[in-house]
């Protein structure tokens, strides 16, 4: 027995008389279809007001102002430290610090906008709302986190703050707050920084002055306990050496002269010749005088010989006279190498006495040589916590003077307009809301003739 099969159901086809037909006949569902998504639009509407967008444009100089030698924070070398800054500077914008300083400068904490108490239907949603109420300040700042945005501009240092309100000029007011607010948090940041810096620095100060102290009171006992006082670089010990040195070199040159003097005068005396050829006897008065004489009593002598002969008593006389002179010139003479024998003793004595505290001077020294040793060791560390502490003393007044100066190139370079039109136009919400009534109307007509 065959089994017959249902009929297909014939679907009409789409032509424009079967459209007005069906149109016609099913007016009430196209109705609803269309009034439902405008209903649910105005809705919208009433409840979510229109927001406005504003925006500033922050330039961010990775480079800073070159306005001290050594800066507290160091600029960005290369372009990926430059762009991880900004990204940095991005997240510090919205920033609770940032943004709070927008809160009490703008008094949001008092807008019933940023307190979720502009729409009755918010109201209504925070009055049932359960759990613990939060402070104004603190809804407040969760409110201008939602409201505040920022970017970075493409292939720039450049930020873009963006701010959302339901008023026009309030959304161009806190943009401009959130950007003079960052501003100077970078400033008071950089600045706290500087004290912070300094103040570390000065506690250590405290302790690297009391270690150059201490060094220094080491070097100076070391010395009084050697004995190693000096003037200027030099030790008194080595000048002394030095001075000793050059005092025995001239007594040794005197007691060489002193010697050859009397070695002359001793010749001369031993052979009988003339001393004339002494410069002793040229620079004697006494003897000048002594040969002064002894040339007259031979001129006297020689006119009596020639007069008198040998044997006159006169001519003897005289010659006695002669013989006396010449006596006492030979006399003189004695005395003076007596007087070069004493000069050449005295010289001696004095170059042995330098000789010996020479002598005395070089021991001293050699035992002052080992105690520099370890005094040099002792300089070289009194000197390296000097210098230490020195730089440290100059990187902290750099420091306190850093805390006053703005080095921060950050400056804003485009202020915020006031918007003239929302973020999202109200008739674009109208538009849509037709076109989906019209799509699920004829989504409808067709699913009811299909069936």
């Amino acid at each position: 027995m065959t089994v017959e099969s249902a009929p297909t159901p014939m679907v009409p086809a789409f032509t424009l008389r079967a459209m007005k037909r069906a149109i016609a006949g099913n007016l009430w569902i196209i109705a609803a279809c269309m009034t439902i998504p405008l209903v649910l639009a105005i809705a919208f509407l009433v409840v979510k007001p229109p927001r406005y967008e504003a925006v500033i444009e922050i330039l961010v100089d990775p480079r800073g102002l070159h306005v001290v030698q050594n800066d507290v924070t160091p600029r960005a070398e290369s372009n990926e430290s430059a762009v991880s800054l900004v990204e940095s500077q991005l997240r510090i914008v919205r920033s609770e610090g940032v943004l709070r300083s927008v809160i009490d400068r703008l008094h949001l904490d008092e807008d019933p906008e940023f307190l979720g108490q502009s729409r009755w239907l918010s109201r209504a949603l925070a009055a049932i709302s359960f759990g613990p109420k939060e402070s104004p300040d603190i809804t407040a700042l969760r409110s201008l986190q939602q409201a505040v945005d920022t970017q970075r501009a493409s292939r720039s240092y450049v930020i873009l703050v963006k701010a959302r309100s339901e008023d026009p000029a309030k959304a161009a007011r806190i943009a401009d707050a959130v950007g003079a607010a960052y501003i100077e948090h970078e400033v008071k940041a950089r600045a706290e920084t500087a004290r912070r810096v300094g103040s570390t620095l000065a506690s250590r100060l405290k302790e690297l002055a009391g270690s150059v102290v201490q060094s220094e009171e080491a070097v100076e006992k070391f010395k009084r306990q050697n004995n190693l006082i000096g003037s200027g670089t030099r030790l008194i010990s080595d000048q002394q050496l030095e001075e000793m040195n050059a005092r025995l070199v001239a007594a040794r040159a005197q007691t060489a002269a002193q010697r050859a003097r009397l070695d002359q005068i001793e010749a001369v005396l031993r052979s009988g010749a003339d001393p004339g050829a002494m410069v002793e006897a040229v620079q004697s008065t006494t003897i000048a005088n002594l040969r002064t004489q002894y040339a007259a009593i031979m001129r006297q002598h020689g006119t009596a010989l020639a007069l008198l002969g040998p044997r006159h008593p006169d001519a003897k006389a005289i010659e006695v006279q002669k013989n006396r002179q010449l006596a006492a010139i030979t006399d003189e003479l004695k005395r003076i190498a007596h007087a070069a024998r004493n000069d050449y003793v005295r010289a001696k004595a004095n170059e042995d006495a330098l000789a010996a505290e020479l002598d005395a001077l070089k021991r001293k020294a050699a035992t002052s040589n080992e105690a520099m040793v370890r005094l040099r060791e002792l300089e070289r560390a009194a000197e390296s916590n000097g210098a230490i502490y020195k730089a440290f003393l100059v990187r902290a007044k750099e420091l306190g003077e850093q805390g006053g100066v703005d080095t921060l190139n950050t400056r804003l370079i485009a202020a915020a307009l006031a918007p003239n039109r929302p973020i999202t136009p109200r008739r674009n919400v109208l538009l849509l809301a037709l076109i989906v009534g019209v799509v699920l109307s004829a989504g409808a007509v067709w699913v009811i003739r299909s069936v």
